[in-house]
């Protein structure tokens, strides 16, 4: 089984210039969309579901992105986002417990709504600039979407940005799985 937790570990070559995206339109389309990736995701589908896969207060560590590593705890909420009964998309979500503090804890009891549902409904959220990853087999995530039986000999690609909720930070990272269809 493979650890969530080093799927967008600190070692992950990540790039934010939109002209080192080689590949397709489509791909890219999707990764430099700056609008809610929930909204898509709800647009084309007939069902969208959020599965927490699971959700732990912990220390920072190199399995992690490296953000946050001054903080003394972070918020690690791994969830699949599923499209018409397919996981399509893996993100990862570390917010510091001073985002948490600020917000009154509230971001660490949505349980399966989507974050994005609420991040981009905050009157003041404003999100930073993309970091793109491209994942070539053999990968974490590549081990990652076998076990969930989407077993893929591509490259598989993901972004993550700092969303801002009143100047407080947070990281969210997103994996686009095989099913996504976005490869095609």
């Amino acid at each position: 089984m493979v650890d969530i937790y080093r799927v967008f570990n600190s070692s992950i070559a990540w790039f934010s210039e939109q002209k080192d995206l080689n590949c397709s339109l489509n791909i890219r389309s999707w990764l430099i969309d700056p609008k809610s990736l929930t909204t898509k995701l709800e647009s084309c589908a007939q069902t969208f579901e959020v599965r927490v896969k699971d959700q732990e207060l912990t220390k920072p560590s190199i399995d992690l992105s490296g953000y946050f590593a001054n903080e003394k705890k972070l918020l690690i909420r791994n969830v699949f986002l599923y499209v018409d009964h397919k996981a399509v998309i893996f993100a990862q979500t570390e917010i510091p417990i001073s985002t948490l503090n600020a917000q009154s804890q509230s971001l660490s009891n949505i349980g399966p709504l989507s974050l994005g549902s609420i991040l981009f409904k905050h009157a003041a959220m404003s999100r930073g600039d993309f970091e793109f990853a491209e994942f070539k087999q053999p990968s974490t995530a590549h081990q990652l979407a076998q076990t969930i039986d989407q077993p893929s000999d591509y490259s598989l690609w993901a972004r993550r940005s700092m969303f801002y909720l009143n100047g407080y930070p947070l990281l969210v990272s997103e994996l686009f799985l095989p099913a996504s269809g976005i490869y095609q």
